[in-house]
């Protein structure tokens, strides 16, 4: 063994033959640097083993990775489509939400409807066996029901009319026989409904136009029955069925009138009477009644003997 002193070669002697150096040291620095060498290769082989071993599974998660890197465009359009497929789905839900509205308000107009019409009919039953008694007790919430019974009353002269001019053999006249006289029907009414106010103002006697709706309507209930049985019996006997035309508008006269003095007219300073006032409201209805009727029945005759007034 050499000694790393002096550089002398010695024997198996564990100290130089020369300088005396410990030669044990050295060898077991060297073997230590094998053992060392050794160890760091083998745990480095290892380490090794270990990196080659954990970098394979990575090596295979990157294909995962990269497929899917790749596979934005088929999913983007499946987006698109799944969103499509919502917004239709949307859309269809919508227009059935509407439908299903519609139907709902549709059926509460016919379900509002049909109370009115039982309200209404209940209504004209108690009103019809005593109209004096029910007009003094009825208030602004039968406006409604005043203001159907005046329709009815316009309705109902109007189809009198109609029947009358199809028995004469003037078919076809529906504008004569029947928008004119519904018309004309409709300024009766508006006519009696604005003489009855302008008495009041001028009495300057307090009141609600709904109430006088109410009230006007309610007498007029007499007046419905009389026009329903001039159309029924037209057919039977012309001139009762006429009788009972005349009869109900007899009946708008008695209406107006009886409002008219439900209300204290006692004017004590005024330059005519009361009385006279109420006269002239007559007088100026019976005049629209007859300027109106007269045109109605020059209408027919001139539309049943002209070649171009027939529809």
């Amino acid at each position: 063994m050499q000694c790393p002193v002096c550089n002398h070669e010695n024997g198996d002697a564990r100290f130089c033959e020369r300088c005396g150096s410990n030669l044990t040291g050295n060898h077991a620095s060297s073997d230590l640097t094998d053992t060392v060498t050794h160890t760091d290769s083998g745990s480095a082989d290892s380490e090794y083993t270990r990196w080659s071993s954990t970098q394979q599974p990575a090596s295979y998660e990157a294909a995962p990775t990269r497929s899917s890197s790749v596979s934005p465009v088929p999913s983007s359009v499946q987006d698109n489509e799944n969103a499509s497929n919502l917004g239709s789905a949307d859309g269809s839900a919508q227009n059935q939400g509407a439908n299903q509205w519609s139907n709902i308000v549709q059926n509460e107009k016919v379900q509002q409807a049909k109370e009115v019409s039982k309200q209404y009919l209940s209504y004209f039953l108690s009103v019809l066996a005593r109209p004096y008694q029910s007009m003094k007790t009825v208030g602004e919430q039968h406006a409604l029901h005043g203001l159907v019974t005046m329709i009815l009353f316009a309705l109902l002269s109007s189809t009198y009319v109609l029947i009358t001019f199809v028995r004469l053999e003037g078919e076809g006249l529906f504008i004569s026989g029947f928008l004119r006289p519904l018309l004309y029907a409709v300024i009766i009414l508006i006519v009696a409904m604005a003489l009855i106010y302008g008495v009041l103002k001028l009495e300057r006697i307090t009141f609600r136009p709904k109430m006088l709706v109410a009230q006007l309507g309610t007498l007029l209930i007499p007046a419905i029955i009389t026009l329903a049985l001039a159309n029924v019996m037209i057919p039977i006997s012309y001139s009762f069925a006429l009788s009972l035309l005349v009869l109900s508008y007899i009946i708008l006269f008695v209406s107006m009138n009886t409002l008219l003095f439900h209300h204290p007219l006692d004017r004590t300073k005024a330059m005519i009477d009361s009385i006279y006032s109420v006269l002239i409201v007559n007088a100026v209805l019976f005049y629209v009644i007859y300027r109106l009727l007269s045109s109605v029945i020059a209408g027919f005759f001139g539309g049943l003997f002209s070649p171009f007034g027939r529809w």
